[in-house]
């Protein structure tokens, strides 16, 4: 039967007391008035009616008076019995109160001083300390309890109550062992209760720190299993034996020596006999067991004796917790009393003389183990393993070490290593320069963690083909010619890796699924492994290795055991590992300096570098040469009417491809990006494809936006009369460049640009445009693009709003990088080549025979522009028609100026100057169509003029039954700047 210790839960620690005595009631006296008082009615009645009934009255009362004393003793006798009842409640509540203060108390006690029952039964591992006085359990009594109870006692029941709260019964009766200790009685008894005793020591101090000494027989054949053998001895002396025989190995030959913490070598004596007066003397307890539930004890120098029960332990449980003892001493390193070493050069640890060529094993020494040199073997044991280890646990310095002996027994065309470093990258730079490694990759470059962590699956399926392509299903049967080595994938904070990118957790998923028949093996270590192992990593980790953890759930997770948690703090590199086998076992890592790695470097240095799983990152400038030798190398041809334009790393794929935009496939492009992210090269790069692909008219906006006015309403207006050949229109910055016109310019241009953006494919004409946020060029246009080129952006957000891939941003990305369908994207670094000059408007001409009507906002200033340059010009004012027109009749060459209010008051004159003479608009739209005709600012469909590019020095020229043109106004440097609103 398993033997349980009850503690109570937590009791108060308010302040007993006992309960009041209820005061003696005072005795009720004679009620007289109530007596009189009847008596004196009844004579008032009798004067008053003369009846001599009403005396009969008098009598009520002496009997109201006995009847009212006799309800008052009652009432007293009541109050009494209430009151007892009340203090016979009290004391029953405070009886049980006590009673649970007791079982409390009790418990506190019995979880302190265990008995040796409780200790075999409980299966916890012994916590082994260095006091070899450590106390022991010799049974159980009544003992003086630390309860008080405040108040003086009235009566016996108070003292009863007294009585039991002083006496805690069933409490364990404690003494520290060093005094020594004598049991007397029967052979059998004395034998079961200093066996206990025994346990309790054997328990409670460390293997190395003492040992014991037992008498022979077959009662103590048991403690021969005990692990114990350090200076300190405890000496269990039966005067029926002749010697006392040590009970743990070695114990004979280290009989002196020193204690641990300091101080001489120690001996105990627990003394058996059958009678007080055979004890050794000096002795500071004697035990007298009586039977097996009664015993005294006897103090040296108190003449009081304790009855107790004694505690007695068995054989069969003595010997199961010895063998127990035994394994857990091994495992944490305890052998014949001595622990593990506290540091492990891997210098001391064998290593092949000769590296071996065979791909079926990658067994290693990697620690030393209580028997022995510890072995881990990645392909047998594992074929992955995790690692656990808190800050200063020696992690890092196990995983150097386990790196460098599988490079030193194994060539760099049998074993590689991909190295992953989630803090910093500093933990694996002292085995970067052997050769068996393919990289190392820190979370410093955030995109070439997640980048070669993807390659990891391109790799799994590289490593298929070449099992398939020789017929083989696990790596351990290729020929030795197929080159074709083990990849060992270690990750050091694989939890912080994990939870920066969650979808790798997919990735080595999978690694850990199908690693083994392919070698690809995973070495996964974590502070805190717990929580962020998937299923199928923990159910492919055969091997689990925990060092020093700071919670016992950690190690449980990871080894089985929660030995891992109890690792001192000054002992890195102390651990505890499960090799697969269901057995943890206490080891000490080695530790590999740089002279041990650098041996090896020298040993391989003229190996050939190791295939890498994964591809450099894109170039941050990618030159067109490059470029076009991507093109030539492109597994896949790039289809004649494809523009290439860049490259698009794919390292799932393991390779790069050609970055390509076909307008007939893909529809127009829109490429979104931050200043500064590349945009304009990105157009450049389209406009030299598309040169070289075919001879193609290019038309660009985003320069001066007059030109750009012009060119486009000239581009919607081709697309309308002209037949189709190629024609590429590039719009740069396309939402900042429209936002700078006039509202009425801006609304035609976005017409014009949804016209062609619907119906330009058709013609042959492909559209592709920049901008910073897609919002500001409106739903209409921004629907139109069939593909979104997505560059750097200010934020991740923004990127993902404007429908890009959050996952792909990067703060840091150079011009020309971004993404281009889900993919990593540089594009190439075009010449955008000499700029051109924008084509100057001829000067305003004057000269015309006949009327030139001018309309403008300054008339004034424009007199003395139209004077200084040698011109008699007339001024056109509100009301003054008549005049104006006499003298028009008077000269051939007549130049007319007035503002838009004049021309409108004017009708008769406008009418006749609007079809037969040249008009000049000097000014806005309000002058325009204050002269101008109508038919005169169509463009197309589109009713404007040109946009000017300086409404100051250019101006519209109308001739008779045309369209207006830019112009030049010709100014002087004197005129006055009086220029007046639209």
């Amino acid at each position: 039967m398993t033997t349980r210790l009850f503690v109570p839960p937590e009791t108060s620690s308010l302040p007993l007391s006992l309960p009041p005595v209820a005061p003696e009631p005072a005795r009720p006296g004679f009620p007289y008035l109530a007596a009189i008082a009847p008596v004196a009615a009844s004579l008032v009645l009798w004067f008053a009616t003369g009846s001599v009934a009403s005396l009969a009255f008098a009598a009520l009362g002496p009997l109201l008076a006995v009847a009212t004393m006799l309800d008052a003793r009652r009432q007293v006798r009541r109050s009494v019995r209430v009151a007892e009842e009340g203090r016979a409640a009290a004391l029953d509540g405070l009886r049980n109160e006590v009673g649970r203060r007791h079982a409390h108390e009790a418990g506190e006690l019995w979880s302190r001083h265990p008995p040796a029952a409780v200790l075999v039964d409980g299966g916890a591992a012994p916590h082994w300390g260095r006091d070899v006085s450590a106390p022991v359990v010799l049974g159980s009594a009544t003992v003086q309890s630390a309860i008080r109870i405040e108040g003086s006692p009235a009566d016996d029941l108070d003292r009863a109550v007294l009585d039991l709260a002083r006496r805690l019964e069933h409490a364990p009766v404690v003494v520290e062992v060093r005094d020594g200790i004598g049991l007397v009685g029967p052979a059998n008894l004395v034998i079961a209760a200093a066996r206990a005793l025994v346990v309790q020591v054997a328990e409670a101090v460390a293997p190395d720190v003492v040992s014991f000494a037992v008498p022979d027989g077959a009662a103590w054949t048991w403690a021969g299993a005990l692990p114990h053998a350090g200076p300190a001895r405890i000496v269990v002396r039966d005067p029926e034996q002749a010697s006392a025989s040590p009970a743990a190995a070695g114990s004979r030959s280290r009989g002196g020596g020193a204690v641990p913490g300091g101080g001489p070598a120690a001996e105990v004596v627990i003394a058996l006999a059958a009678d007080a007066s055979l004890l050794p003397p000096g002795l500071g307890v004697v035990v007298t067991i009586l039977g097996p539930r009664t015993a005294t004890l006897a103090r040296r120098g108190d003449g009081g004796v304790v009855h107790l029960v004694p505690g007695m332990l068995g054989v069969e449980q003595a010997a199961t917790w010895a063998t127990r003892a035994a394994g857990i001493a091994a495992r944490q390193g305890f052998a014949g009393g001595t622990r593990l070493p506290a540091l492990l050069p891997v210098a001391e640890l064998p290593t092949p003389a000769r590296p071996g060529h065979d791909r079926s094993t990658l067994s290693v020494a990697v620690g030393r183990t209580a028997s022995g040199i510890l072995e881990l073997d990645l392909v047998a044991d594992g074929p992955h393993a995790i690692v656990a280890g808190t800050t200063g646990s020696g992690k890092s310095e196990f995983l150097l070490a386990w790196i460098r002996q599988l490079a030193a027994a194994h060539p760099p065309e049998r074993v590689a290593f991909l190295l992953v470093d989630f803090k910093g990258g500093a933990a694996f730079e002292p085995v970067a320069v052997l050769p068996h490694v393919a990289g190392i990759v820190t979370d410093l470059e955030e995109s070439e963690a997640e980048r070669a962590v993807l390659s990891l699956r391109a790799e799994l399926r590289h490593r298929e083909r070449v099992l398939r392509d020789a017929g083989v299903r696990d790596i351990g049967l290729l020929d030795a010619d197929v080159p074709l080595g083990r990849l060992v994938v270690v990750i050091d904070e694989f939890q912080a890796m994990v939870q920066r990118f969650r979808e790798l957790g997919a990735v080595i998923s999978d690694i850990a699924a199908r690693g083994r028949s392919l070698g690809v093996h995973l070495v996964l270590a974590s502070q805190r492994p717990n929580g962020v192992l998937g299923d199928q990593v923990t159910a492919n980790a055969a091997i689990r290795v925990s060092l020093r953890v700071m919670n016992r759930a950690d190690s449980m997770v990871i080894v089985g055991t929660d030995e891992a948690a109890l690792i001192p703090v000054d002992r890195p590199g102390r651990g505890v590992v499960d090799r697969g086998d269901g057995t943890p076992t206490p080891f000490q890592s080695a530790i590999a300096d740089a002279s041990s790695i650098e041996q090896v470097r020298r040993v391989f240095a003229g190996s050939d570098p190791v295939r890498r799983p994964w591809l450099d990152p894109l170039p941050h400038l990618l030159e067109p040469a490059a470029l076009a030798a991507s093109v030539r190398e492109s597994a896949i041809a790039v289809a004649s009417d494809r523009l290439a334009f860049g490259l698009l790393d794919e390292p799932d794929l393991q390779r790069r491809s050609v970055a390509t935009w076909s307008p007939e496939e893909d529809g127009s492009l829109l490429v979104l990006g931050a200043p500064g992210s590349g945009r304009s090269t990105t157009l450049t790069a389209l406009e030299t494809a598309m040169r070289d692909r075919a001879a193609v008219e290019v038309t660009r906006l985003g320069g001066r936006p007059a030109e750009d006015w012009a060119a486009l309403i000239e581009l919607a207006q081709a697309v309308r009369v002209e037949a189709p050949h190629p024609r590429l229109l590039l719009a740069d910055d396309l939402d900042a460049c429209l936002a700078a016109w006039p509202d009425e310019y801006r609304h035609a241009a976005v017409a014009a640009l949804e016209h062609l953006l619907r119906e330009g494919r058709r013609h042959g004409i492909a559209v592709a445009a920049s901008a910073t946020l897609a919002h500001r060029l409106g739903g209409g246009v921004r629907e139109l693009f069939g593909s979104v080129l997505h560059l750097r952006h200010a934020s991740r957000s923004e990127l993902a709003h404007a429908g890009g891939s959050p996952d792909l941003w990067h703060r840091d990305d150079p011009p020309g990088a971004g993404q281009w369908r889900s993919r990593r994207l540089q594009v190439v670094a075009a010449d955008p080549g000499p700029s051109r000059p924008a084509p100057r408007p001829a000067e305003v001409d004057l000269l015309a025979s006949g009327l030139v009507a001018i309309a403008t906002a300054t008339p004034q200033r424009d007199l003395v522009d139209l004077r200084a340059a040698g011109h008699a010009p007339l001024l056109l004012v509100p009301g003054g028609e008549r005049q104006t027109i006499a003298a028009i009749a008077a000269d051939e060459h007549v130049v007319v100026v007035g503002d838009a209010e004049a021309w409108a008051s004017a009708f008769s004159l406008t009418s006749r100057v609007r079809d037969a003479s040249r008009l000049i608009v000097h000014g806005g739209s309000r002058e325009f169509r204050a002269l101008a005709p109508t038919s005169a600012g169509r463009t197309g469909s589109v009713a404007l003029p040109p946009l000017l590019a300086d409404a100051d020095r250019e101006c519209w020229q109308i001739e008779p039954g045309g369209r207006a043109v830019r112009r030049v106004w010709k100014t002087t440097e004197t005129a006055p700047n009086v220029r007046s609103g639209n």
